[in-house]
């Protein structure tokens, strides 16, 4: 029933390498320039959504209780800055 596996007899000369994974260098200064504009776009959002609603206090004023379209757009703006 069962035969035995034939032995394959491998050459690993022939296998190629994979090229080393090369990080794109990050610079900081442009990285924090990111998260200044991604930081006031968010605060703009936020800003409209409380002139535009009554929250019931400051704490609740979050990204996350934006309305539906206000979070699409944060979330489209947010995407916008980071490419």
């Amino acid at each position: 029933m069962w035969s035995e596996a034939p032995v394959l007899d491998l050459d690993f000369e022939d296998v190629l390498e994979a090229p080393a994974i090369t990080v794109p260098e990050i610079d900081p200064e442009v990285e924090r320039r990111k998260a200044t504009e991604m930081a006031r776009m968010i605060d703009v959002h936020l800003d409209y959504e409380r002139q535009s609603r009554l929250p019931l206090s400051m704490d609740e004023l979050t990204p996350r209780r934006l309305c539906p379209e206000q979070r699409t757009d944060l979330v489209t703006d947010l995407y916008a800055a980071t490419r």
